[in-house]
């Protein structure tokens, strides 16, 4: 990896964080979470496997949620993740989930 790399995953993964505080004060203002991402895994007939990532207060939480047809909501998995360790998970995870984040907030904060 370059310096230039480097720098920019720097970059990024910082305005990341930035936005991600800026949108807990949206959270906490609203007492609603700020959704960062929905991303379906599987759908079979009239039911998906999803995973949503939201923002609220104090910590990014990524749930994997199955709904739809005849099955109850329910939630497979749960992770919770400070401002500081979320965009460096997302990050090595993927870059399309980055952007989608990077584009979210960027529709819910208006500087």
């Amino acid at each position: 990896m370059t310096n230039d790399q480097v720098t920019l995953d720097g970059w990024v993964l910082g305005k990341l964080r930035e936005r991600l505080r800026k949108a807990s004060i949206i959270a906490s203002r609203t007492g609603r979470p700020v959704v960062l991402y929905r991303h379906t895994i599987e759908e079979m007939d009239h039911s998906a496997e999803e995973e949503i990532a939201t923002v609220n207060e104090q910590y990014v939480v990524v749930q994997v949620i199955t709904h739809g047809g005849f099955i109850p909501p329910n939630f497979q998995q749960q992770y919770v993740f400070t401002f500081e360790q979320f965009p460096d998970w997302i990050m090595k995870r993927s870059n399309e989930l980055l952007a989608m984040c990077l584009e979210s907030l960027d529709q819910e904060i208006v500087d």
